[in-house]
């Protein structure tokens, strides 16, 4: 089953929406035919999540304007809990114009359902470009998504490979998800073919 999970722009019309949708996985969830009890795989409920969902797809959007969608594996939900946590997930950014500014992989992810913000952890590759051709890749192993500035942050160390063969290695940064305007500290280069001095 997938389900589509549609922005939300207030916390409270989000949480209600997303109360809706949940309710409706866990209906159709509830309809199999297996007897219950007969599985042997382990549980995603094993985690305490109250809800999961599977095939998840939500929309970011920015003054009613799509600026990405995010597709996850899972979704797990907690009672009270104010966030979302994801596995396995991928979110593709678009500029004011709907074109491709990048794509983010990761392992797994928080998101706030009250700011729209996420942070992602394990694995994570950003791929980045407004021009055709081969993109820019950011690694590293945390990443965080502020929705209102539209800004990725970290404070761990990183990896950036340009298209010709450019890689430079910093620790924390501060960039868009097109990686064209980078700020850092502490952070080297290496050019190809380019003998640095001893």
């Amino acid at each position: 089953m997938s389900v589509h999970w549609w922005t939300w722009g207030e916390p409270v019309t989000g949480r209600l929406l997303f109360a809706a949708l949940l309710s409706g996985a866990l209906a159709v969830s509830g309809c199999s035919d297996e007897p219950a009890g007969t599985t042997s795989q382990p549980s995603m409920f094993d985690d305490g999540a109250d809800q999961v969902m599977m095939g998840v797809e939500h929309y970011l959007t920015r003054d009613g304007i799509r600026r990405g969608v995010l597709h996850a594996d899972t979704a797990l939900t907690f009672e009270d809990a104010s966030e979302v946590q994801l596995r396995h997930l991928e979110i593709e950014f678009f500029d004011e114009a709907g074109e491709d500014r990048g794509v983010l992989t990761a392992e797994s992810g928080v998101y706030d359902l009250a700011t729209g913000d996420m942070t992602v952890r394990g694995n994570v590759d950003l791929q980045g470009s407004l021009e055709p051709g081969p993109p820019s890749r950011l690694e590293t192993d945390s990443l965080t998504y502020a929705a209102a500035s539209d800004e990725l942050r970290t404070g761990a160390r990183w990896t950036l490979t340009h298209p010709d063969g450019t890689v430079e290695r910093g620790n924390g940064l501060v960039t868009d998800p097109a990686l064209r305007q980078i700020q850092s500290r502490d952070y080297q280069v290496t050019a190809p073919d380019v003998e640095v001095p001893q």
